[in-house]
């Protein structure tokens, strides 16, 4: 006669076990609740010590393991990484003089005085966001701020890594794109980003910049994963010609800024021979006047949005640059204020 099977009960269990949605969901089950608002998913076996290990073992963009992970996965910081091909060009394009006028003296002493006196990460942020950084008048494209990139899956690249979270994330609108273009969104949920090649890591004064190069590091990795990724399905489709797509593949277009509000480093970033490249393109100071760092910010930031509605024309979409504001001057010209020294007031300043 073949015994019959009992149900599991409270005293099968012969080791503590983690408090854990799981494991709470099976003692609940085991003493007779069986809610059914529960998850099917959360009911059954203990969760095992891998199990609880696969939710603590991603490495996060501020631990202290994170550099030595992203090398292991592929991803290398500017002094192992090689030059691209066209490295000279993006080099000219993202450090060349802006047409526009710088804004005020007074004004950029202002901003100087601020970021001395901001000593943490969001006021940084807000700074530069306001007083250093393009804002577009573009319906069409967006930005996203501290928001966790979750729709790439796993790689080799995002191997035992959380989920990359630029602290400045720039791209076309989702809802802006074609419903068939809409498996290119970085994010789930609404307001979701899409063929993004630009992003920015802010430090407070002093900060750890550092860090924020290899946290940018991942960043570019993960748009380039993107890139390539939207690219291939354009030449799978055959929607345009594929010299065009073949040419795009060849480019360097996707660009990250890691900023104190003190100094600007702009990075490009490529795929070669299976790891993913950061290369420093320029770095300059915020505090300097004119300001060469607030220049080179903007013209990458231009360049990056061209290539975003360049890859959406690609893959199909009949996208519009919308025209943006003109970068207008704080002061007019003939009211700043003129005062005995101010040009060499830099060299007093506490930095």
């Amino acid at each position: 006669m073949v015994p019959k099977k009992r149900k599991a009960g409270i005293g099968d269990i012969k080791k503590p076990l983690k408090l854990t949605r799981k494991n709470l969901a099976l003692f609940n089950s085991l003493n007779g609740d069986n809610n059914s608002n529960n998850d099917e998913k959360n009911s059954g076996y203990p969760e095992s010590e891998s199990d609880s290990a696969d939710t603590m073992k991603k490495t996060s963009a501020t631990s202290s393991g994170f550099q030595q992970q992203t090398y292991e996965n592929g991803i290398l910081g500017p002094a192992a990484s090689k030059l691209p091909q066209d490295f000279n060009t993006i080099q000219h394009h993202l450090t060349q003089r802006r047409s526009s006028t710088q804004p005020s003296e007074c004004t950029h002493r202002q901003y100087c005085f601020n970021v001395s006196k901001s000593y943490n990460e969001n006021r940084v942020s807000t700074l530069i966001q306001s007083k250093i950084m393009k804002e577009y008048n573009d319906l069409n494209y967006n930005t996203m701020a501290d928001r966790a990139i979750n729709r790439i899956p796993e790689q080799d690249f995002n191997h035992n890594l959380s989920n990359p979270r630029p602290d400045l994330l720039n791209g076309l609108d989702t809802d802006a794109l074609p419903d068939s273009l809409h498996n290119h969104a970085l994010h789930n949920g609404e307001n979701s980003l899409s063929l993004c090649h630009f992003a920015t890591e802010f430090k407070r004064i002093n900060g750890n910049l550092h860090q924020a190069t290899y946290q940018a590091a991942y960043d570019g990795a993960t748009l380039v994963y993107a890139r390539d990724q939207a690219l291939a399905k354009a030449a799978a489709a055959a929607l345009r010609n594929s010299n065009d797509i073949e040419k795009a593949t060849k480019e360097t277009a996707v660009f990250t800024c890691a900023t104190d509000g003190k100094t600007a480093e702009v990075f490009a970033h490529h795929f070669q021979n299976g790891e993913y490249h950061q290369n420093l393109v320029a770095r300059e100071s915020l505090l300097s006047y004119p300001n060469r760092g607030r220049e080179v910010i903007r013209n990458t930031q231009d360049y990056a949005r061209s290539k975003s509605y360049q890859l959406a024309a690609l893959l199909g979409a009949n996208l519009k640059e919308e025209e943006w504001k003109e970068e207008e001057e704080e002061e007019k010209k003939g009211k700043e204020e003129k005062r005995e020294g101010v040009k060499g007031w830099g060299r007093f300043w506490p930095f």
